[in-house]
């Protein structure tokens, strides 16, 4: 995958502020003079602006002499490299292509709206989605904009307009900016795109919390396979990392392997029982139903989101129970997703089931199960 491609996938998914954040494990000891700029070109790395070798040698110059190196995940795909090579520093966003997968399809943008540190909303009148913030956008009232002309003076406002046609009106609030589509069925479309924007604008990557660990289902051998954490880069393995280095060479086919892959589903440490239900995928169906049917009641989020994205990839009709009743979780990523699952089942002998997550909290569930339920183009 090319580096600015990454970079952009960084903004779409909303991964900028958990980014900043991890980059800041660097600058400690930073010379105060030199945090506004090194600030200011670490948001423009972290952003869908050009990045040249000319703004490399900027930053390395900016931060001047040191040592160490890390290697973060920021999601199951896309990982951030940074620290000093040669006394210099750099940093590198890479990530793993499509065609370099084996040819699967690219992420579904509308699973990086869950996570970022913007949260787009619901609200009473369903042309318009609240994107939230942990943070102020602005000292003084809300301001109220119905046209690009009428938002000369905020160019962030501005963009919202010239990017997206369908934009009526943006309202920006102390902590959060409401944007009115003209027809509400837009926003199945321009969710994705018009929450980048959002976050590109208006979210200041240094004010948003930085995730323990990543918080998509799988987050395994994806972003570690071949990429052990070096020697003395200073920091501990998290215990995610711990878990995959510790059951992600199990070959769940041999019958010792398969052993020790169900224990670590009854483990106490909640991410050994996550990568144990991403690895379940690869061993025996009878035995990776009866496990998937306890963990997807886990306590723990991260454990059941491994389980139902497991479940999904690994596609079979066995499984539609246990996606069914996934449909009741907490969490709406785990209900989306388990949507998805079904929809590629087949959506008909779950209808009923379906259709009653049209009234959900979450929105994107809501869109989500519309989708599935609406007949095929060629029916």
């Amino acid at each position: 995958m090319e580096e600015n491609d990454a970079r952009r996938l960084v903004v779409e998914r909303g991964l900028a502020a958990g980014a900043f954040g991890h980059l800041t494990e660097a600058f400690l000891n930073l010379p105060f003079e030199s945090l506004g700029p090194v600030k200011t070109l670490l948001k423009r790395y972290l952003s869908a602006a050009p990045w040249t070798a000319e703004d490399d040698d900027a930053l390395a110059a900016a931060v001047g002499p040191g040592e160490g190196w890390w290697l973060r995940a920021l999601d199951d795909e896309l990982t951030l490299d940074f620290g000093w090579a040669g006394g210099r520093f750099g940093v590198r966003v890479a990530g793993t292509s499509p065609a370099a997968a084996g040819g699967a399809a690219p992420p579904d943008p509308l699973a990086g709206t869950f996570d970022g540190p913007v949260v787009p909303e619901a609200t009473p009148n369903p042309r318009t989605i609240r994107f939230g913030f942990g943070h102020p956008v602005h000292a003084g009232p809300s301001r109220w904009y119905e046209s690009a002309t009428a938002a000369a003076d905020d160019p962030s406002v501005a963009r919202l307009f010239s990017d997206f046609d369908p934009v009526a009106n943006v309202l920006v609030g102390p902590d959060f900016v409401a944007v009115g589509l003209r027809r509400p069925g837009d926003w199945e479309d321009l969710l994705a795109p018009v929450l980048a924007v959002v976050t590109e604008e208006f979210g200041d990557p240094d004010a948003g919390d930085t995730p323990a660990q990543p918080t998509g289902a799988a987050g395994g051998p994806a972003w570690l396979a071949g990429r052990p954490v070096q020697a003395g880069d200073g920091r501990r393995l998290t215990r995610l990392e711990q878990a995959w280095r510790d059951l992600g060479g199990l070959r769940p086919a041999e019958p010792a392997d398969l052993t020790l892959l169900v224990a670590a589903t009854a483990d106490a440490d909640q991410a050994r029982r996550q990568v144990a239900a991403n690895l379940l995928r690869e061993a025996d169906p009878t035995v990776a139903l009866d496990r998937w049917t306890v963990l997807i009641a886990d306590p723990a989020r991260s454990v059941r989101r491994a389980a139902v994205d497991a479940m999904v990839d690994a596609g079979r009709e066995e499984l539609r129970p246990l996606l069914e009743s996934a449909l009741a979780d907490a969490d709406a990523w785990v209900r989306w997703k388990a949507l998805r699952g079904l929809a590629e089942l087949g959506a008909s002998p779950s209808r009923a089931a379906i259709a009653t997550k049209t009234e959900d909290p979450d929105f994107r569930v809501r869109l989500e199960a519309a989708a599935a339920l609406r007949p095929p183009a060629d029916a």
